[in-house]
Formats: C-alpha cells, sequence, structure tokens
C-alpha cells in the first residue's frame, strides 16, 4: 500500500468525485477526475481511497460527512490517500481472466453464490403474478402482521356474494329503504317541505 498526502489550493472545484461511505459499507474512494483538474495535477488516481480529509479520519465518514468536509475547506484541501497499486492490478487481472468484464480503472464488486442466488430471488418477486399468488414480499408482510393465516377469498366466494348483493337491491324492502332514505334526505335539506 502507497500513502501519500497532497494539498489542493483552493478555491474549489477540487478536480474529483468521491464514491463510497460508511453509509454504503465501502471505503471513500476517488471515482472520477477533471481532466487537467487540481486533482489530476496533484497525482491523484481513479480508485485511490481517501484515508483522510484534513485532521479527520476518513475511515467512520459517511458520504455525506466527507462531501461536507471538503465544500468547508476554502482556501486549501489536504488529503490523505492510499494508492495499493499491486492489488488494484491484481484485482482487474483478476476480473478480466475470471469473469470477462471490462474494467474501467474502478474496483468492481463480484457477487458470490449466495448474493447472486439472493439477486435472482429478489428480481423475479417484481414478475407480474398469475391469478391469486402474492409476491414474497406481500407473505414476508403478511407473516410480520400476523395476518399471513388470513386466506384470499375464492372466487366462488365472491361470486356468491355479488350475486346475493345484486338480488338485495332489487328487492321491495330495498326499494322501500332507498325510497324512505330520499323522502329523509330531502326534508333534511328543506327541497321538500
Amino acid at each position: 500500500m502507497n500513502i501519500y498526502c497532497i494539498t489542493l489550493n483552493g478555491p474549489a472545484p477540487w478536480g474529483f468525485r468521491l464514491q463510497g461511505g460508511k453509509d454504503f459499507s465501502m471505503p471513500l474512494t476517488v471515482s472520477k477526475l477533471t481532466p487537467g483538474g487540481k486533482a489530476t495535477q496533484a497525482g491523484v488516481g481513479v480508485g485511490d481511497w481517501v484515508v483522510s480529509i484534513g485532521e479527520t479520519n476518513a475511515e467512520d465518514m459517511t458520504h455525506v460527512e466527507a462531501q461536507n468536509k471538503i465544500r468547508a475547506a476554502e482556501e486549501s484541501l489536504t488529503l490523505t490517500l492510499s494508492k495499493d497499486d499491486q492489488a488494484f492490478y491484481d484485482h482487474q487481472i483478476y476480473q478480466h481472466e475470471k469473469h470477462g468484464l471490462r474494467v474501467d480503472g474502478i474496483p468492481m464488486f463480484i457477487p458470490n453464490d449466495r448474493s447472486k442466488k439472493r439477486l435472482i430471488e429478489d428480481t423475479q418477486d417484481w414478475q407480474p403474478r398469475t391469478g391469486t399468488t402474492q409476491s414474497r414480499s406481500f407473505r414476508m408482510l403478511a407473516q410480520l402482521t400476523g395476518t399471513d393465516y388470513m386466506q384470499d377469498p375464492d372466487d366462488e366466494t365472491m361470486k356468491r356474494a355479488r350475486e346475493k348483493f345484486l338480488t338485495e337491491i332489487q328487492s321491495p324492502r330495498y326499494a322501500r329503504l332507498r325510497d324512505w332514505h330520499h323522502e329523509r334526505s330531502a326534508r333534511a335539506l328543506n327541497i321538500k317541505s
């Protein structure tokens, strides 16, 4: 590992972009450089890890905290960076030989079999459902809320309920109740005397 320190003279822009942070569960790294920018002229490389910003250790910083710390620097910005050339080179060779991936100088995450399986399950969860089948996320929610024992009404039950409702609204009893309600509403609104 090759640790180095640079001081960029202000004001911003500093000529680089970061990725990662504690909130992303990955180290802060330089993801992009502005051609001819201050960071490029100082020898910063894409993929270099940010060890500290000023006097503050960057290991426990979230992405936003790092951005705010960099924005707060007005006259100069001091960064301690780490360049692990051999490990990065080995990583690129591994990715190219084992996976046939194109690498543009940015470290990439290679999922293991468990994470691939989980990704496939999650993707399948969003596919359209046929009939009354439920998605895995819906079943998990039902388990959390304690409603997993409840069943979806089957088509036959729904059909019977609909037929009963249609029969009920066509009955004389419903007609009397409807007329009474309309009469009462009209009096309440002073439409009829």
